[in-house]
């Protein structure tokens, strides 16, 4: 019998017995790497941790988080990855991309690396090379795991990737009922984007805390590669029920299962990549400020809080504009910029000052 979770095609059994592809970045369609018969790991590195003299002088001046998945990988902890995908999502990554790359070639590290370049938005000419790219991407999984890719295949992969989405949706919901703390859904998305669609529909319905009444909090600013921060911000009373980053509601698992051959679908995953949410490193100003406030009013955040470190410059040019638009909302904003992960936890606790912003808001 199969298990609530049981997905066809996609079981733990198989799971344990296929190919992992590592990802750096957050613009990777997981569907495509699963039609290739491997399970997609995202790397996300950690808040806190030292960075070796080698990876600083490596990648040179990036966010400290870069520098730390690169430590990773030159230690050997991901040595079972059949290959690595980097995301050109961030200057960081791009810098990743290029070091890595030398040192596959010469033999430093035990596996392929491929760069993914998906800008958003919309217009031809930009869907003609996100298409391109695609290709790419499939014919990369297609060497490192010597699985064909057809139009069933995608189909199959997408089906199951679809159920982790509506498991998402679920995950949102509770959240804003007040029925999944932060740093449980944080877990999820992170446990999600590392596992087989199976697994990760378990983990993403198991986040299923309960919080009571605390202040609802939306973060912006850097993505969060662990959960440390949230826990500190979650302890003081506050429920943290939505994020743009993309180690949250700003990741990526959509797919595409219409189309009567492959080159169908994988256009129907550049559209629907073209419409997701503007990101700090590459969306505009006015876009990220829009969507930012139709999500703090959604969600009925009480308070938001920017927590951006050190080297990760795009998300602190936004701060001016949406520090006007919440002042418009009443809403408080705390933010802080060039932070390291403890000055992340002192600002955090900064946050929940003003008990008040309940009859405040919105008026």
């Amino acid at each position: 019998m199969q298990s609530a979770h049981s997905l066809p095609g996609f079981g733990d059994a198989r799971a344990q017995n296929s190919p992992r592809i590592g990802v750096v970045g957050a613009d990777l369609p997981r569907q495509i790497v699963l039609a290739a018969d491997a399970v997609p790991v995202r790397l996300f590195g950690s808040w806190s941790g030292a960075v070796s003299r080698r990876a600083s002088e490596l990648l040179g001046a990036v966010d400290a988080v870069a520098g730390r998945i690169l430590d990773a990988i030159l230690a050997g902890d991901h040595d079972d990855l059949a290959g690595l995908v980097i995301c050109n999502d961030s200057q960081a990554n791009l810098r990743m991309f290029y070091v890595l790359r030398v040192l596959a070639q010469r033999g430093e590290v035990p596996f392929p690396v491929q760069l993914l370049d998906a800008l958003r938005g919309p217009g031809t000419a930009k869907k003609t090379f996100v298409v391109a790219q695609y290709v790419r991407l499939v014919e990369f999984c297609r060497a490192v795991t010597g699985a064909e890719v057809g139009v069933d295949d995608l189909r199959r992969a997408g089906a199951a990737e679809q159920s982790v989405a509506v498991a998402l949706d679920r995950m949102r919901e509770r959240r804003a009922e007040g029925r999944c703390t932060g740093v449980s859904a944080l877990n999820a998305y992170r446990t999600a984007a590392c596992s087989p669609p199976e697994a990760a529909v378990a983990a993403i319905d198991d986040a299923q805390v309960s919080t009571g009444e605390g202040e609802r909090i939306f973060v912006t600013g850097s993505a969060h590669p662990d959960s440390r921060v949230y826990q500190v911000l979650e302890s003081t009373g506050a429920t943290i029920v939505a994020e743009d980053h993309d180690a949250g509601d700003g990741g990526w698992f959509a797919a595409c299962t219409t189309g009567d051959s492959a080159a169908d679908i994988l256009d129907g995953l550049v559209s629907l990549h073209a419409d997701r949410p503007p990101s700090a490193a590459r969306g505009a100003t006015a876009e990220r400020v829009t969507a930012l406030r139709r999500k703090v009013i959604e969600t009925r955040a009480a308070a938001v809080i920017a927590l951006v470190r050190d080297l990760d410059d795009a998300p602190a040019w936004e701060l001016a504009a949406v520090r006007e638009a919440l002042d418009t909302l009443r809403v408080p904003f705390v933010s802080r910029t060039r932070i390291t992960a403890e000055e992340a936890i002192s600002a955090s606790s900064d946050v929940v000052t003003a008990r008040a912003v309940r009859e405040g808001a919105y008026g």
